[in-house]
């Protein structure tokens, strides 16, 4: 099944106790959180719905779609009602922004999945993933944008940059990445851990490492957002702690002062994206080394020079690759400048729309094509079912001259005599 979270309509509010039922009557409630963790353990697809190999997304613990079997939620509504929330709690819900499979790409593909979950629902889901481009992430508007939505409450947000999604990879440009992100990071009430992973090939590691240190020392305020669409103009209070323009608190921030990096490899075919490039040698594979680092949640306000620091820098626009402040655009091709946020929520909006419009296209298309190899099958099997019919005439036929000529032979020989 889908590891999808929907709004449901069943009220769970009347479930029967069951406790004639051993699960439920005998175990107590941590025995049974721990059977259903097994029970819908997560597993990743293989077969024909395997990822590609050589796609952006494939990568270990992303082979395929992610799924869990979930009949045991159908059991009854007390089981739904305790194990929906296990089923939640343990799993790990990731989007990409972008080079992603299809259904989990891009902001209006992430604000849909949130945008039908329940409020408990909401709670229950406590860790998310992006997968972000360069030019997605350095801004920070992307981020904060997915931040205030009302049903966005992760615990731990995972963001993985992978090797393709550094700056010109393609060409092998030394790596670069702009700290804005960092600085306007304004994460959602209840966001207690933060992990940022990258990855590049091994040779360039040292490259890397230094993107990572620097990155390390910035402190990231937690809370003080709105979910009404606008962008947070954050104060600060008399107490020193941060406030949102209606008066709402920082709950603290997020530190990795003191956090240790971790570190692995993972070897992955040569080829990207279906191509070959020149940078990655004459080999099948490539090495790739990637590096962890972990900011976690501080109660209580930051110091006045880290937030002095995250107030100093930047003028408003988009990051973008090096010193330019400027975002890209993947579709054009070219490097658009927004003069403000509401001129970039606007193109934004018309993004969406345009993706909207291409789905239900590609719905179209699938269901024409559908229906066209339905027709092809039903033409194919009148056609069978024709020749199959004509089979039968041509013996019956046959049988009948067989007949004939047997009968011709037995008057011939009447004649005779």
């Amino acid at each position: 099944m889908d590891t999808t979270a929907t709004s449901t309509s069943i009220d769970v509010s009347t479930y029967d106790h069951q406790l004639q039922c051993p699960l439920f009557g005998t175990l107590p409630g941590e025995i049974r959180n721990e059977i259903f963790a097994l029970a819908l353990v997560q597993y990743e697809e293989e077969g024909p719905s395997a990822y590609p190999v050589d796609s952006y997304w494939y990568r270990p613990g992303f082979t395929g779609p992610r799924r869990s079997s979930c009949s045991l939620l159908r059991a009854c509504k007390l089981a739904y009602a305790e194990g929906q929330q296990v089923f939640l709690r343990e799993l790990e819900w990731a989007f990409w922004f972008d080079r992603g499979p299809k259904g989990r790409t891009k902001n209006a593909a992430c604000k849909r999945f949130f945008g039908a979950l329940t409020e408990q629902q909401s709670r229950d889901l406590t860790r998310v993933r992006f997968f972000t481009q360069m030019y997605w992430l350095e801004g920070g508007w992307n981020l904060g944008t997915l931040f205030r939505q009302p049903r966005f409450r992760p615990e731990v947000l995972t963001i993985t940059v992978r090797y393709s999604d550094w700056w010109y990879w393609e060409t092998d440009e030394p790596l670069r990445m702009s700290e804005n992100w960092l600085r306007v990071f304004q994460g959602p009430r209840g966001l207690r851990e933060l992990r940022v992973e990258y990855e590049t090939l091994v040779g360039k590691r040292g490259e890397m490492m230094r993107i990572v240190e620097r990155n390390k020392g910035w402190k990231l305020a937690v809370g003080g957002l709105l979910t009404s669409g606008r962008r947070v103009e954050r104060v600060v209070g008399e107490d020193g702690v941060g406030q949102g323009e209606e008066g709402e608190e920082e709950e603290g921030y997020l530190s990795a002062e003191g956090t240790a990096l971790v570190e692995w490899r993972w070897k992955g075919p040569s080829k990207l994206g279906g191509k070959a490039w020149a940078h990655h040698g004459e080999g099948e594979t490539v090495e790739y080394v990637v590096v962890m680092d972990t900011w976690r949640f501080v109660e209580g306000p930051m110091s006045e020079e880290d937030r002095m620091r995250r107030a100093d820098g930047g003028d408003g626009h988009l990051g973008g690759p090096g010193d330019d402040d400027e975002v890209f655009d993947s579709e054009a091709g070219e490097w658009p400048e927004f003069d403000s946020e509401e001129e970039f929520e606007e193109e934004e909006e018309d993004d969406e729309e345009e993706e909207d419009e291409e789905e239900d296209e590609e719905e179209q298309e699938e269901a024409e094509e559908e229906e066209e190899e339905y027709d092809e099958e039903e033409e194919e099997e009148e056609e069978v079912e024709y020749y199959e019919e004509e089979e039968d005439n041509m013996e019956a036929m046959e049988r009948l001259l067989a007949s004939l000529g047997a009968q011709s032979q037995s008057l011939g020989e009447a004649a005779v005599f």
